[in-house]
């Protein structure tokens, strides 16, 4: 039972009452439902008991008379509704745990076979194009090892080339002075340039070579690990 039909009931009952008394009564209770709120509907009507209930104790209280409340049940109607209530209320629980008992027992079409079937198909696929990609960073690094080794080579060259040439300068005082006084000084000048070289070639492959293997071994990480170690 609702507030509304409640009302109705109440109304029905206080039919013999005069119209501006029942009319009164009426509205008393109805602004009571009002003041308590939507959400205390249930609370109101279990705390005024049945219609029945209510329609006599405002009859007594307009003729005079007594009202005795030992006529009617301790289990009224507010009562007998809410075991009605709970016993809906019940159910639904039970329906609502069937419906997520089937929804348990429905497992996902997937397993652990295909899906290791599928990253077997996706790897065939796009093998090709890892291997072109392998290749492609594989050149690069080498290309770029060769390069600053071949800086270093370089540098190395361009020293001894002036320490020869100094040398040669220094062999070549006794015959031809002036000469080997030239060949002497652009020996030393390329001997200190390759020297310069040499020092600063392997400073930089020192710095260069341990972030290359740092970045090829984070590469070769992420498809495992999905991000960096």
């Amino acid at each position: 039972m609702n507030r509304v039909e409640f009302m109705a009931e109440l109304e029905r009952l206080l039919a013999d009452l005069p119209e501006d008394e029942r009319q009164a009564a009426v509205q008393y209770y109805a602004d009571y439902f009002a003041d308590a709120g939507a959400e205390n509907e249930a609370e109101v009507i279990r705390e005024l008991g049945s219609p029945e209930k209510t329609a006599e104790s405002i009859k007594a209280d307009y003729y005079g008379r007594t009202f005795d409340e030992s006529r009617f049940e301790h289990k009224d109607y507010m009562e007998k509704y809410g075991q009605q209530a709970s016993g809906q209320q019940t159910s639904g629980q039970q329906q609502a745990g069937t419906a997520s008992a089937s929804g348990e027992e429905k497992k996902p079409w997937t397993s652990r076979g295909l899906k290791i079937l599928l990253i077997v198909l996706i790897a065939i696929v796009v093998w090709p194009v890892s291997l072109g990609l392998i290749c492609a960073v594989l050149g690069i690094l080498a290309a770029v090892v060769c390069l600053f080794a071949g800086l270093v080579i370089a540098a190395v060259c361009v020293m001894i080339a002036g320490g020869v040439t100094a040398v040669t300068g220094l062999l070549m005082s006794v015959a031809y002075p002036p000469a080997a006084l030239m060949t002497t000084g652009i020996g030393l000048l390329l001997f200190v340039l390759g020297l310069i070289a040499t020092v600063g070639t392997v400073k930089l492959c020192m710095i260069v070579y341990p972030a290359m293997l740092r970045g090829f071994v984070e590469l070769c990480r992420r498809p495992i690990h999905g991000k960096a170690v």
